[in-house]
């Protein structure tokens, strides 16, 4: 019994396992002077040896991982990755074993941040205010050869297509060279916030109904509830519209007494606003005699399709001639 005992505990003591772990890569240098690229953060070392070492180191991972640099001048070298604190009685292989690193001078600068957005996104007529960023500045961390490529630090906001409201968001920075490449250095902050106020001009304005068209009819009245609409635009357009307008009613098609037309305010417009609020009005259209509109009162608009003033004195005395006659045949009829 005591044999088949120590057997079975020589056995356990012997079981060997495998096991594969991802650590962080250390450097041995002066990282304040030297700005080191070319290696990975992380690399992967595979371990051997007794089951319960193995699942111990796999746990605590209480050995490090690291490039001696401190001997090494600035430029490209191919080091070794070695390892420290690892058991003795462990075997182990690393990946990759051999890394080219890029030792280069250290250079910190400042840079002001540009915001590069496509106004192609704005909704039509929208326009941007003051854009705001926080910070408006950023560190740039790098080898002084890449510093040096540097041409301009960006914001790229990505709009939405269509924008109509303010654009707030937090947005990557990058440091770009003269070809638009990013460049490999380091910063800080790596975002920044980003504000960009999107609104669209407008103001009131009246609005003139005015007679188009010819007809046989020598006048017109024309109503609508509609006095004054607002305009929406940019700045240019909104500055360029007078505080009223007048809008064309076609009268060249009225048979009637009373007609009601529906006018689309952006067919009068046209470019010279984006658009208005309401989009549309109704009018009125009523059609008098010149005896009639003598004694039309109120709000109502008239206008008369005459052209010149002897057309309107010829009207004038065929009304007067016409009234005259009239009191006669009742004299004679009495």
């Amino acid at each position: 019994m005591g044999s088949t005992r120590d057997s079975n505990q020589s056995n356990t003591s012997t079981v060997t396992k495998k096991a594969t772990i991802t650590v962080p890569l250390q450097l041995q240098a002066d990282v304040d002077k030297y700005y080191i690229t070319g290696y990975p953060e992380k690399v992967k070392i595979t371990i051997e040896g007794p089951a319960a070492l193995v699942t111990a180191t796999k746990n605590t991972q209480n050995f490090n991982l690291y490039l001696n640099l401190r001997d090494l001048s600035i430029g490209q070298h191919r080091v070794q990755i070695k390892e420290t604190g690892l058991n003795s009685e462990l075997t182990y292989s690393i990946k990759p074993k051999y890394v080219t690193v890029n030792i280069q001078k250290r250079v910190t600068k400042r840079f002001a941040v540009d915001v590069d957005y496509n106004k192609d996104s704005l909704a039509s007529g929208y326009e941007t205010g003051t854009i705001e960023e926080s910070p408006d500045t950023v560190t740039v961390t790098g080898a002084a050869s890449e510093i040096a490529k540097i041409d301009k630090v960006v914001v790229k906001p990505n709009l939405p297509k269509g924008i109509k409201s303010t654009f707030d968001q937090e947005v990557l920075v990058q440091a770009l060279d003269k070809n638009g490449k990013t460049v490999n250095v380091t910063l800080d902050p790596q975002t920044i916030h980003v504000k960009i106020p999107i609104s669209i001009q407008s103001k009131q304005v009246n609005i003139n109904l005015k007679q188009k068209g010819s007809s046989s009819d020598t006048s017109y009245t024309f109503e609508s509830d509609v006095k004054n609409i607002r305009v929406f635009g940019t700045k240019d357009q909104i500055s360029a519209i007078d505080d009223s307008i007048d809008v064309p009613v076609d009268v060249s098609d009225v048979n009637s007494s009373s007609t009601k037309k529906t006018i689309n305010l952006s067919d009068v417009l046209g470019n010279k606003v984006t658009f208005t609020d309401p989009t549309t009005i109704s009018v009125t259209i009523n059609r008098a005699s010149s005896s009639a509109l003598s004694s039309t009162t109120g709000n109502t608009t008239t206008s008369t399709s005459s052209s010149s003033s002897d057309s309107k004195s010829s009207t004038s005395s065929d009304t007067s001639s016409s009234s005259t006659n009239s009191t006669n045949d009742n004299n004679d009829s009495e």
